[in-house]
């Protein structure tokens, strides 16, 4: 989509990728410190996650027992494979698990039948995955420009997104029709969470996301444009930039009455650095002890997902 011409989609800024470098250093600095959100338009990923969000379908309404084929194990080694709904809950509080189901690919999975099927392994998540990577490198450099880092590309360097080592994943998250017999009171769609990771890119086909307004102190529509993907960060970044990145908790709220038997479709894609990269403090404060991503992560997958040590 071009020449669109917001400044924010609802709480969150709009960046436009076609500007120059220089330009949106400032703005996603701007946008990642304070709101911990964007919005990026132009940025060639929208018609790629449209089409593979809308082919991903067919594989949720297969029988439970077909999906079961391709469960996600449980351990932290296994950035992949399907989560039934129920088995996610990322609001440790929450009175319900998430009512959605997910499906997690990485390089892992590329061409291993017995791991992905073909629909949600395909052409078409390669190439989203491809655009998705290129464009998680692009926002990582831009930000260590802003941060005026000395080697501005040390935060790419440390993604090794095309690489098996990386544990990055793309994630297509289906949220199904609601039945509001099985619903307990107060639960969401997906409860309030922060990302565990570097950088989270995100395509929706409807509204629904809402985060954490630090001036207001509570939640508000993330907005949705069309051709829009949301950008955000995760702990470990926030951490790993001595607290100058924000990551921002959201969520997704249940549909109005008379959406709730309309499907909804997300596909994220999750940046993680690498296993081996020590994250040590962006600015030289050492305001939080060395460790590496594979030790960070690992605590926070087991937390939400009962992963193992």
């Amino acid at each position: 989509m071009s020449d669109l011409k917001y400044e924010r989609s609802g709480h969150v800024p709009v960046i436009d990728m076609n500007k120059s470098d220089e330009e949106l250093s400032v703005e996603f600095y701007e946008a990642l410190t304070t709101v911990g959100f964007a919005c990026i338009c132009n940025s060639g990923i929208w018609e790629l996650a449209q089409d593979y969000g809308r082919k991903t379908h067919s594989f949720f309404h297969l029988p439970l027992e077909e999906k079961k084929k391709y469960s996600k194990p449980n351990s932290y080694d296994c950035h992949y494979g399907w989560l039934a709904n129920g088995r996610v809950q990322l609001e440790e509080t929450a009175p319900a698990p998430d009512y959605k189901e997910v499906f997690h690919t990485n390089r892992i999975t590329e061409g291993d039948r017995t791991l992905a099927p073909p629909i949600i392994d395909s052409e078409e998540s390669r190439k989203l995955r491809a655009k998705f990577e290129e464009q998680a490198s692009r926002i990582l450099y831009l930000l260590g420009v802003a941060m005026k880092l000395e080697d501005p590309y040390q935060m790419v360097k440390a993604h090794s997104f095309t690489e098996k080592k990386n544990p990055s994943n793309q994630s297509v998250v289906w949220y199904p029709k609601v039945d509001k017999s099985l619903l307990v009171p107060g639960q969401l769609r997906c409860g309030e969470h922060s990302d565990f990771g570097s950088l989270t890119l995100l395509y929706s086909d409807a509204p629904g996301l809402q985060v954490m307004s630090r001036e207001l102190g509570e939640y508000v529509d993330a907005g949705f444009i069309e051709g829009g993907i949301y950008v955000n960060i995760g702990d470990m970044l926030q951490m790993w930039s001595g607290d100058v990145l924000i990551a921002t908790k959201h969520r997704v709220l249940l549909p109005e009455a008379k959406f709730l038997d309309k499907e909804r479709v997300s596909v994220a894609f999750f940046g993680h650095a690498d296993d081996q990269a020590l994250l040590e403090t962006l600015d030289g404060s050492n305001k939080y002890p060395p460790i590496t991503a594979r030790q960070y992560l690992r605590r926070r997958f087991s937390a939400t997902y009962g992963t193992e040590q």
